[in-house]
């Protein structure tokens, strides 16, 4: 699917920002989640929702020469990799959460499953807005057109003895006592579980996370963040 079998139309910088948010703004691969809105000040020109209140964002990245190619992409036969993009009242538009760099996709063009191999150039980040039932869908948006910027992807791994960090049953254990702050995503990126800052002895408990799933936490103390893959 290196050309995507979706419709392949970019987006010109025509549209208007108040469509389509991202926030933080600048945005890139390293920056963890992100949030979308669409639809703001009820401007629904890119993409008509004709009233549905649930919404799916397909996504891909390219990480070639060519920027008509998507290299990663969600699966396109199987909509759980695709993120929710829900109706928010209090906003009075879609949003939807992601963290693009710690989501599995497809590669091309073997079509595996795989995460973002670390060092990786990401040129642009795409979406499409489309129904959960498939029937219609917006052009290919290009994030580079509402804030996205090329980076290199970084996981910062530390290997310093102060902050490792292992999985052991249903908890996050520590090798050293410090503050932490721990987001956990499911592999659609939806952020499930929000840890603030807090003084951890020895383990952090993550038992009230849905069982028998694959997450990405990123773990983040004074010296730096580490992401670990962890199944519940």
């Amino acid at each position: 699917m290196k050309k995507i079998l979706l419709i392949i139309l970019f987006l010109s910088t025509i549209y208007s920002g108040a469509q389509i948010v991202i926030t933080p703004n600048p945005v890139d691969i390293n920056t963890g989640s992100i949030t979308i809105t669409y639809g703001s000040n009820n401007d629904y020109s890119l993409f008509d929702p004709m009233s549905n209140p649930n919404l799916l964002l397909y996504t891909g990245l390219d990480t070639d020469a060519d920027p008509t190619t998507w290299d990663y992409h969600d699966d396109f036969s199987d909509t759980a990799t695709f993120i929710p993009f829900n109706f928010d009242t209090t906003v009075n538009a879609y949003v939807a959460q992601i963290d693009v760099a710690g989501r599995m996709y497809q590669e091309e063009p073997s079509l595996n499953m795989v995460s973002l191999p670390q060092g990786l150039n990401v040129n642009d980040w795409y979406f499409i807005i489309i129904a959960t039932d498939l029937s219609r869908q917006s052009a290919d948006l290009k994030g580079s057109d509402y804030g996205w910027q090329p980076a290199t992807l970084s996981n910062n791994i530390f290997e310093k003895e102060e902050f490792k960090i292992t999985a052991v049953n249903e908890a996050l254990v520590f090798d050293t006592a410090d503050y932490y702050s721990v987001k956990t995503y499911n592999l659609q990126g939806q952020l499930v579980q929000d840890i603030n800052r807090r003084y951890v002895e020895n383990q952090i408990d993550m038992s009230l996370l849905p069982e028998n799933q694959l997450y990405i936490s990123k773990v983040t103390s004074a010296i730096g963040t580490v992401t670990i893959k962890h199944i519940h």
